[in-house]
């Protein structure tokens, strides 16, 4: 166990674009321990019984692993969404470049997805612990090996299945009524709408604003991903004010301020 912790912090060391924590980190603490250590202060109002707590007491397998992994991210333990996506759009956006509804999201947005899109288990991984002999990694609560994030149990919506839409609550690759994902922010600050004399001149600020202000963007192009508003390895149990998962406080709107304007 040492040695991979060892393996993964000079891994992540090696790729801050993806790995860097903008909040509070502490993902044993966090809703993002998947093992057996995990806790959830909301499952049911009792405190330490977790929804997806398993037989696996390794924290950081559920999501990356020192051997075998992908290269969609840092030594990615997980394969990822092959769903057909429908994203966010509207009347003021439809015209904007880049932003088809239709187009599939990057490998930054779609690491969050093997997850939260609702087609892939939780707890099914690309490279087991060498001390589970190959046994697949099970839900205590559930006695599976097969758990995906379904809906809400409170509001019956999608919840934390963002795949879902709020019409269906079972479905994947819905992304109409979320904030649009794996767009490029320099090619809509160039277009003409968003240029001195275009009708959405001043309604988003510049990249270096937006950075300064704790925002993540990623590739030659600074796309807007998932990691760009939230950190997984935060944890906002013990801070609530970065609930769920923001690299920074909402108060105020901070968070959407520091890319909008109005």
């Amino acid at each position: 166990m040492r040695i991979f912790n060892l393996v993964l912090f000079i891994a992540l060391l090696l790729t801050p674009a993806l790995t860097l924590a903008k909040g509070p980190a502490n993902v044993v603490n966090g809703l993002h321990n998947l093992s057996e250590t995990g806790v959830d202060p909301y499952w049911l109002g009792t405190p330490g019984s977790s929804l997806y707590v398993t037989d696996e007491d390794e924290v950081c397998v559920f999501c990356h692993t020192p051997h075998g992994g992908s290269l969609d991210a840092p030594l990615w333990n997980k394969s990822n969404p092959s769903s057909a996506w429908n994203h966010y759009n509207s009347a003021t956006m439809s015209i904007d470049p880049g932003l088809d509804v239709n187009r599939a999201p990057n490998e930054e947005s779609l690491i969050c997805l093997a997850c939260h899109d609702g087609s892939i288990s939780v707890n099914h991984v690309l490279n087991l612990p060498n001390d589970r002999d190959g046994a697949t990694i099970k839900s205590l609560g559930f006695g599976e090996e097969d758990v995906r994030i379904y809906n809400d149990i409170y509001t019956g919506g999608p919840g934390k299945r963002i795949g879902a839409s709020p019409g269906n609550g079972g479905g994947t690759g819905q992304l109409q009524d979320d904030h649009p994902i794996s767009f490029s922010y320099n090619q809509v600050l160039a277009s003409d709408d968003y240029l001195v004399t275009g009708s959405k001149y001043n309604t988003l600020k510049s990249v270096s604003v937006a950075e300064s202000a704790g925002v993540a963007f990623f590739g030659g192009s600074n796309n807007v991903e998932c990691s760009s508003c939230h950190d997984p390895h935060v944890d906002y149990i013990s801070n609530p004010a970065y609930s769920p998962f923001l690299i920074m406080p909402n108060s105020g709107s901070a968070l959407c301020l520091a890319c909008h304007t109005k």
